[in-house]
């Protein structure tokens, strides 16, 4: 097969998908680079290469095998992809309003291609799933202490309307016990974001139906926190990926039912289910789980 030599690109990455997946990719010895068009908006410490320059791109392409195009971005029609293998990701709100669209363009030239989420059955060439979402579980370590005698339950979310939080917020009203809730969608650095999660035991993700999870459920789980959200796509996960590692919930009633479980559970339960998430992140979400699952795929089309 020879040396895998990956380049990642897009004009915009994503939620900064595309630069974990780089970083993925080394920590398992791949030589992988993520260049980007624009910087993101999140302004994240660590992004891809910043990179406009044509003749700069085309020399990166030149120098790799495997050209990783994310979130149904073709940047560069003009570049020239002879002999090199071919990915697109389709991601998001894009590629589920004009996928024929980009089936198109994209099916065309492309010879692997990765969905998540409720993307796949839609066309699109040679078409693998993958669970969304990849953290630095060596950068982000467990913290199990209670930081209260009170089950302490954080929502923070970047985009209220996107994650119900005006239900779980009311869902809160409904329930009584020995629990503290903290709510906050004020916008604050990511390092921050992480110590104030890092308090809690209970990490409240979304309320929305027919979605996936948001990368938050994962630092959530890698910080060692209990994670609820709803996730549209429990079964898919399941028959790809493997174990389910946090409490999906369908309904308002079920929420209540599962805080109100949680809540009443003993210290060392408390710490069981902890345990069993920080496990669930390291196992399939860190940058070597995520690495792995990348470079099968890669292999597929070598």
């Amino acid at each position: 097969m020879g040396q895998m030599n990956v380049l990642l690109i897009s004009r915009n990455d994503w939620a900064n998908v595309g630069f974990q997946y780089s970083k993925s990719l080394k920590s398992i010895g791949v030589d992988a680079i993520m260049l980007i068009m624009r910087k993101h908006k999140f302004n994240y410490p660590e992004q891809g290469i910043l990179c406009t320059d044509i003749g700069k791109i085309e020399k990166y392409v030149n120098e790799s095998n495997i050209i990783h195009f994310l979130h149904s971005q073709y940047p560069i029609p003009s570049i020239n992809l002879k002999g090199k293998k071919v990915v697109v990701s389709h991601t998001g709100s894009k590629y589920k309003k004009n996928y024929k669209k980009l089936n198109t363009l994209f099916n065309s030239f492309v010879d692997l291609t990765i969905v998540g989420s409720g993307l796949y059955g839609k066309g699109a060439k040679n078409e693998h799933w993958i669970p969304g979402g990849v953290v630095d579980t060596n950068l982000l370590q467990p913290v199990y202490e209670r930081s209260s005698d009170k089950i302490i339950i954080d929502h923070f979310p970047s985009n209220p309307k996107g994650k119900g939080s005006d239900i779980i917020q009311s869902i809160f009203k409904k329930i009584s016990g020995n629990y503290e809730f903290n709510y906050s969608d004020k916008r604050i650095k990511w390092s921050d974001n992480m110590e104030r999660i890092k308090k809690c035991d209970v990490y409240i993700e979304r309320f929305a139906e027919n979605t996936g999870f948001g990368i938050a459920a994962i630092e959530a789980a890698a910080l060692g926190k209990i994670v609820i959200a709803t996730y549209a796509f429990e079964q898919k996960y399941k028959e790809t990926t493997g174990e389910f590692g946090f409490i999906s919930v369908r309904t308002r009633q079920e929420m209540i039912k599962e805080i109100e479980r949680i809540i009443s559970l003993p210290d060392d339960k408390i710490l069981e289910l902890k345990k069993k998430s920080r496990g669930w992140a390291e196992k399939y979400h860190s940058y070597e789980a995520v690495g792995n699952r990348l470079m099968k795929l890669y292999k597929s089309i070598l």
